[in-house]
């Protein structure tokens, strides 16, 4: 109880709404390379065609050639309707048992092996939902589907996104170079939580944005609404982060916004709704992705926080900068859009001084999105070197077999 009481304080602390600023859009947490993949909890080995794939290719932001191949490469869907899933086997045979669901013309699956009795063998993350025939919740699974079912699609050649859990952050990249980054919330599985939903959890994989004529997402009951929403996966969204309205119309995003960056939603993604000096949100992203030339769908994968990634943590020579007549924030840049004109440019200091006196009480510009200190950035390595938040059903079947005793 007290690890994810921690967890959650420590990623509220990290990642309030924020925006890239200019040409160095990798502020706040940044993660480590990695040669960690999508496929890490495979047993098989790649194959002479896979290795440019999203399964087979590193977490790692670096290696842009890489990242290109991959958000551009032909994707491997269930054809059938995009409003329904299909169960994955765990023989070739729809009498074994089901061992995952995969979503219809948006979800990617890993060809594995086209077995010469009209069955395929796959690899990918199961995408169940609470109602779902098959209750495997974020999980890779490795298993069989009629070849029948599947068909192969060409994507968008000049965008593609990234999602990572563990930085909570979108990266646009465009025409093979990364653009721009906005801050975002994923899906929330709290196991402490009276009812138990490890079905939030934002499913893991490779996607297609199908779908772009949603609109907006509203809750009568709540009043939440979000907006842009964009469809990837049969009732998940990539939408602006949710507003309610005010008395005058306008957008009131107070109990959202301040959050992004955690984990926060029941599956969808949430992007932040105030530009970043790149001049990006949610709403020019939508725009972009709805008035593209290259008509193929635009793929967003889904990168999963998996035990042993980790973020980068600032030299101590880092430049900071802060304002010495009663600023409380510290920030990335000199020239901070948020602070007034009369106050720039700001003072210097280095991210090694933040513990000293007369900076150890300014908190992170939620607009140039500065670095964390240290100790948040250790924690959430240290957090990483002993689990997988992301994996939920272990956690779960624990839940469930306590209450059962």
């Amino acid at each position: 109880m007290r690890r994810a009481i921690t967890f959650i304080l420590l990623f509220m602390i990290l990642f309030s709404a924020c925006g890239a600023q200019g040409e160095d859009f990798l502020l706040g947490v940044e993660p480590e390379p990695s040669e960690i993949t999508p496929a890490y909890r495979s047993e098989e080995e790649p194959a002479q065609d896979d290795t440019g794939s999203y399964w087979c290719t590193p977490m790692n932001l670096e290696d842009e050639k890489a990242i290109w191949k991959m958000l551009t490469a032909p994707i491997t869907v269930a054809d059938i309707d995009m409003n329904k899933q299909t169960v994955i086997y765990s023989e070739p045979d729809e009498n074994s048992e089901g061992i995952g669901m995969v979503t219809g013309q948006s979800q990617g699956l890993r060809v594995l092996e086209t077995l010469d009795n009209g069955w395929t063998k796959v690899q990918t993350y199961s995408t169940s939902f609470h109602d779902s025939k098959v209750l495997n919740f974020n999980a890779f699974v490795t298993g069989y589907i009629l070849t029948k079912k599947l068909k192969t699609v060409n994507v968008n050649q000049n965008y593609g996104i990234i999602i990572d859990k563990l930085t909570q952050r979108l990266y646009l990249f465009k025409d093979g170079h990364l653009e721009t980054s906005l801050a975002v919330s994923t899906g929330k599985y709290n196991p402490d939580a009276k009812k138990q939903q490890p079905y939030n959890e934002t499913r893991s994989g490779e996607y297609l944005i199908i779908y772009t004529k949603t609109g907006s997402l509203n809750d009568e009951e709540s009043g939440m609404v979000c907006s842009y929403a964009l469809k990837f996966n049969a009732a998940d969204y990539i939408h602006e982060v949710p507003h309610r309205k005010n008395a005058d119309g306008t957008k009131n995003f107070r109990g959202f916004e301040e959050i992004l960056g955690n984990r926060a939603s029941h599956g969808c993604i949430r992007v932040q709704a105030k530009k970043n000096t790149a001049g990006y949100n949610m709403s020019v992203l939508a725009n972009l992705i709805k008035k593209r030339k290259d008509k193929n769908c635009i793929k967003l994968v889904i990168w999963e926080d998996y035990q042993g990634r980790q973020v980068k943590i600032p030299e101590d020579d880092t430049p900071l900068y802060y304002n010495p007549k009663g600023g409380s924030l510290y920030h990335s840049v000199a020239d901070c859009a948020s602070v007034k004109k009369k106050f720039l440019p700001l003072n210097a200091f280095t991210y090694g001084e933040l513990e000293e006196a007369d900076y150890s009480k300014l908190k992170p510009c939620p607009y140039c999105m500065p670095s964390p200190r240290k100790e948040a950035l250790e924690e959430i390595n240290r957090i990483h070197q002993e689990s997988s938040p992301g994996e939920v059903m272990p956690v779960y079947e624990e839940k469930k077999a306590k209450k059962k005793k």
